[in-house]
């Protein structure tokens, strides 16, 4: 369809459409001051898929008025000081993903750029959070400073680092801001602002009040003299216990998985003479809600000033996909999205979603495809079960393994996703509305779940479907918490012979983890064995980071599953993991003498001439320097909400 001419904006009209980033954008609005200043690790991206603004645009929209302090220098006081003093708060975060993961690859070698920040642009701090926050004081003694996002949520307990290879304190001790937000938080944002509205209108307001008007908010964390100050906390292992033996973090991970619903108790874990309460999750947000975050009105642009380093390389995959929704019920045991967005899936309406492609479909830039209508897990939208959707806990079992839990509504859920994207395709100006976050394979199956699988394969595939069958060692698998490797062998065929009958020449994109915990040599050797079969050696691999509080960190860290209380064998040395990853990426002429040594040391020679001898490959990846992150799924997989 051809498009009507548009003039594209002016420099001008660009920043007057974004929230000011400097004292001369707020007062051209007839701000003398601002609210609240934003700040944050990333580049200032007017983009739904990037936190901060959409807490900005948040904020913004219920009357505060919000500055965005992006990529300051940590070292530079008067680079905090640009857009005056808040009013009310600053909000930190450390960007969209947590600092030291885009700092630093696995083999914890510094990365060649940031895809966050404009091209020739100075590295963010190593743990930006804190960094930020000190910075913050600095430039404005007393201002309260609450702090939030990806790298602080993970954080806002004691917690095992792997780059330091120690057990650290909370972030909140470390950071020493006034307030910690986790989860995605746009709420608890906005009960922050309002308290310290209502603070600001008493009489000579004192710094010394300030810990007692923020204490008890949903999804936050504080730090209390005693813990008999939060009546029922849950007393998990302090910080020193953690330190002295990491087998305790099994029981704080018990405590964390268990206290994680709205009706659960605060956590109170103490570090020396200090308590760190840790406060329950609000309900999850109901589509109304969630419509509201991203019914506002975002540029879906960088701020011009990045037009001449080129921009910002992150907004480019995902410039123009749809969030449908949030949370993940899979609970992966290295991914954190549970307890960062939920458990519950919590998602925009049909309405909403339209409304966002049709405005797409309008932008002048547009044309004419939408790369993403997913979520974490694109086809969970719709995916609950009433006990969830009430806020209660659900511990007797696992929501997706080793089966789908009957509970779930699984058929409704297959058919309200598959009805929303015909609606997204048929949207005026829509040509192609394509699905390229991680799609769960088992949960296309039944009636519904097989025309959902169809229309994926017909409509909505853009030549490559992307899957994450991680391992196929059933044993590891099942320390990941994913499904077995048989049925994504399945399902693979099922893809194939449906490519087939349609007659398009399309592909699976497959993530492998090298190096997870209970991944032996012997493990190793058994995905390579599956890779052969299929003459498939992945161009890029993740290797395994522990993120904290995620299961399989506590897995790394204390060599025991914290569910099942079992020890696990942990790979940890560089060299096993180099073998592992080698044995992943076979046909790479550079990792012949790597996967001789771990085949040999397996007991298996027998493999050898399953060896290419050719010494070129069709297509090399970087196997001693960067291992894969998945930069496309960043706003899904770690979707990071400043506070």
């Amino acid at each position: 369809m051809r498009r009507p001419f548009q003039k594209p904006p002016t420099a001008a009209e660009r920043i007057a459409a974004l929230l000011p980033t400097t004292l001369e954008e707020a007062r051209a609005r007839g701000w003398e001051e601002l609210d609240i200043v934003i700040v944050s690790g990333d580049a200032y991206v007017d983009h739904p898929s990037f936190g901060a603004a959409v807490i900005g645009r948040y904020l913004a929209s219920k009357g505060y008025r919000v500055g965005m302090l992006a990529m300051p220098d940590h070292k530079k006081v008067e680079d905090f000081r640009a857009l005056g003093r808040p009013r009310l708060f600053f909000g930190v975060t450390a960007g969209t993903i947590d600092s030291m993961v885009t700092n630093y690859t696995a083999a914890k070698r510094r990365r060649r750029g940031d895809v966050y920040r404009p091209r020739g642009a100075e590295p963010r701090p190593n743990r930006a959070t804190i960094a930020y926050t000190a910075a913050c004081r600095a430039a404005y003694p007393g201002t309260p400073v609450v702090v939030g996002g990806l790298e602080a949520s993970g954080r806002r307990l004691a917690y095992y680092d792997y780059w330091d290879d120690a057990i650290r304190r909370s972030i909140l001790i470390d950071s020493k801001a006034d307030l910690l937000l986790w989860g995605m938080a746009e709420r608890q944002a906005l009960e922050v602002a309002r308290r310290l509205e209502r603070r600001l209108e008493k009489s000579e307001p004192q710094r010394s009040q300030l810990a007692d008007e923020l204490d008890g908010i949903p999804m936050s964390c504080i730090i209390r003299r005693r813990a008999d100050d939060v009546p029922n906390a849950r007393i998990a292992p302090s910080y020193e216990e953690i330190a002295a033996d990491p087998r305790e973090l099994v029981p704080l991970f018990d405590a964390v998985r268990c206290e994680n619903s709205p009706k659960s108790r605060p956590i109170a874990q103490k570090h020396g003479e200090r308590w760190v309460v840790q406060y329950p999750p609000y309900p999850p947000s109901t589509p109304a809600e969630v419509d509201e975050y991203y019914d506002l009105p975002y540029t879906r642009d960088w701020h011009p000033k990045y037009d001449e380093a080129g921009g910002v390389a992150a907004l480019a995959p995902v410039r123009w996909s749809i969030n449908t929704h949030r949370g993940c019920m899979a609970d992966c045991s290295f991914c954190s999205i549970t307890f960062h967005q939920g458990r519950s899936i919590q998602q925009r309406s049909p309405e909403s979603v339209v409304r966002e492609a049709a405005a797409l479909a309008k932008h002048i830039d547009f044309k004419g495809t939408i790369s993403d209508v997913g979520g974490p897990t694109a086809n969970m939208y719709g995916l609950g079960c009433k006990r969830l959707e009430r806020g209660e806990a659900c511990l007797d079992r696992d929501c997706l393994s080793p089966d789908l839990c009957p509970a779930l509504r699984i058929d409704t859920q297959a058919e309200g996703y598959r009805k929303l994207l015909e609606m997204v395709r048929n949207v005026p100006g829509v040509e192609h509305a394509f699905v390229s976050s991680g799609v769960r394979y088992d949960m296309l199956e039944g009636k519904a779940g097989e025309a959902l699988f169809q229309d994926l394969v017909k409509h909505h595939t853009s030549g490559r479907m992307k899957l994450a069958p991680e391992h196929a060692s059933d044993e590891v698998l099942a320390l990941m918490n994913k499904p077995s490797f048989d049925k994504y062998e399945a399902f693979e065929e099922r893809y194939r012979e449906a490519c087939s009958d349609i007659g398009k020449d399309q592909y699976l994109v497959n993530y492998f983890i090298a190096g997870h915990p209970g991944t032996t040599l012997a493990a190793a050797v058994q995905l390579f064995e599956r890779l052969v079969e299929r003459n498939y050696s992945p161009e890029q691999v993740q290797e395994f980071i522990p993120l904290p509080m995620t299961r399989a960190c506590v897995q790394y860290a204390a060599g025991i599953d914290p569910i099942t209380r079992e020890a696990v064998y942990v790979p940890k040395g560089d060299r096993e993991r180099r073998l592992h990853k080698a044995l992943m990426q076979w046909k790479f002429p550079e990792n012949r003498p790597w996967c001789e040594e771990a085949l040999l040391a397996a007991g298996r020679p027998d493999l050898l001439a399953k060896l290419p001898r050719a010494k070129g490959s069709a297509r090399r990846g970087r196997p001693d320097d960067e291992e894969r992150v998945d930069w496309e799924s960043h706003s899904r997989d770690s979707l990071d909400v400043c506070s």
